[in-house]
């Protein structure tokens, strides 16, 4: 698990950003972005919400809480027939062990055939 600030310097460093450029964008001090990076302070609850949706993840994500830096509404996306990601998850979550491996096969199918959409939109 990320120690406490690791994943805001990973993440505005992926945008090759600046602290004084994240700062500016949150109407925060660069000092304030250093000490939440170095773990020497946390944002309180709406600046964690800002710098949450800034870069479209959700406040777990930022202090290691979860391994998924999917933004929330990823989860509110329907998917078929007025289905959300959301449900979908909650329902996969109850599946008994047979079950879910077929969901898993039938991802992995997916995940192939994205791929190999990719590669021949690539290849055009």
């Amino acid at each position: 698990m990320a120690k406490l600030g690791e994943l805001p310097a990973e993440l505005r460093q992926d945008k090759k950003m600046t602290q004084r450029e994240l700062a500016d964008k949150l109407h925060v001090f660069s000092g304030a972005i250093s000490n939440y990076e170095k773990g020497v302070h946390f944002p309180d609850l709406e600046r964690l919400i800002n710098l949450a949706d800034y870069f479209h993840v959700t406040t777990d994500y930022l202090p290691g809480r979860c391994e998924s830096n999917l933004s929330s509404d990823v989860f509110k996306g329907t998917i078929a027939e007025s289905k959300t990601i959301g449900e979908f998850i909650c329902v996969f979550k109850q599946l008994d062990a047979a079950r879910k491996e077929a969901r898993i096969l039938i991802m992995d199918e997916m995940e192939f055939h994205i791929a190999i959409n990719r590669r021949n939109k690539k290849g055009n």
